[in-house]
Formats: C-alpha cells, sequence, structure tokens
C-alpha cells in the first residue's frame, strides 16, 4: 500500500483538478504520482416505449472526432450519482427516467485518474425537453439494442462506457 506524503495541485479546472502526490511505498521508498481528480460521472442505456435506445452524437475535443454514446455527464460538486442520471436524462434525451435500474460503476483510467462513471438502466417517462448545457452541441439518435451491438461490433461506437454498459445490459438479460 502506498502511502501519501506530500500533496502539490497542480492545476484547478472546472471538469479536473491535477496533482503530483509524493508517496511512500511499502520498503519505505518514495516516488511520485499524478493524479487527475474528477467527480465521476453517470451513464444511462434509456430505453423508449418502442424498445429503442437513445445515444447522443457528440464532437469529442480530445480525439478530434465525433462519438456515439449513451447520454451522460458529470456529478456535479454535492450531488450523487442518483440525482446526476435523473437530471442528464431530461438534460439530453428530453425525457424522466422511470424503472431506474443501478449498476455498479466502472473506472475508465485507473492508472492516473479517479473518475468513475455509474451506470444505469432506465426507461422513458414524461417528454419535458432537452436542457443542453451552453456549450453543449448533441445530436440525439435513437437505435435498437441489436443495432448498438452492431455498431460497437464495426467500430462505430469505441466509447467505453457505452461499450461497458451494453455488457451488462447483456448480462443481466435486458434485451439480449
Amino acid at each position: 500500500m502506498e502511502k501519501q506524503i506530500n500533496r502539490e495541485e497542480i492545476y484547478s479546472g472546472k471538469v479536473i483538478h491535477v496533482v503530483k502526490d509524493e508517496v511512500e511505498l511499502d520498503d519505505g521508498s518514495r516516488t511520485y504520482r499524478e493524479v487527475v481528480l474528477h467527480n465521476g460521472g453517470a451513464c444511462i442505456a434509456l430505453k423508449d416505449h418502442e424498445g429503442k435506445y437513445f445515444m447522443v452524437k457528440q464532437f469529442r475535443y480530445s480525439l478530434g472526432k465525433e462519438m456515439y454514446e449513451f447520454p451522460a455527464g458529470k456529478i456535479e460538486k454535492g450531488e450523487n450519482p442518483d440525482e446526476a442520471i435523473a437530471r442528464e436524462a431530461i438534460e439530453e434525451t428530453g425525457y424522466e427516467a422511470l424503472n431506474i435500474r443501478k449498476f455498479n460503476y466502472i473506472v475508465p483510467t485507473c492508472g492516473y485518474c479517479s473518475e468513475k462513471i455509474y451506470l444505469y438502466y432506465g426507461e422513458t417517462g414524461r417528454k419535458l425537453g432537452q436542457h443542453l448545457d451552453k456549450d453543449e452541441r448533441i445530436d440525439l439518435y435513437r437505435f435498437s439494442f441489436d443495432e448498438i451491438r452492431e455498431m460497437i461490433r464495426n467500430d462505430l461506437i469505441d466509447d467505453s462506457k457505452t461499450i461497458a454498459l451494453m455488457y451488462r445490459l447483456e448480462l443481466e438479460g435486458i434485451d439480449a
């Protein structure tokens, strides 16, 4: 087990904080760990009354490309994952999420980042209208479970949270 000796804040932003920790290893030696601190996120496979799932397509600046993803978003400070997913479902799809089933979380980059993404399944309730963030640009689509599986197989979806959630749905026997 590693023990933190000292922490230096490198960067503090809207979404992430970067720190450099000095740590002591089990043999008494010391080294450094650079860590990206993140509040985490929540992702939902939201199924409509026709049995199709909502997906968003958005440009991801860090990768320089558009990506298909299940609706998701970051957990705000002081918010729990359940509150975040209820908010994000409405913001991105325009529908409230009912019959929500919470799975565990995934850790997308455990080597240097504290982010956990909580995975959910839900079904559409009332239509309330989208409420996108001012800087958010997404296109909304609906696909069947089999269509999403084929998109993954054909490398049209490479988003880890979406792939992990599809696998979880299959393991749970949801649309498998």
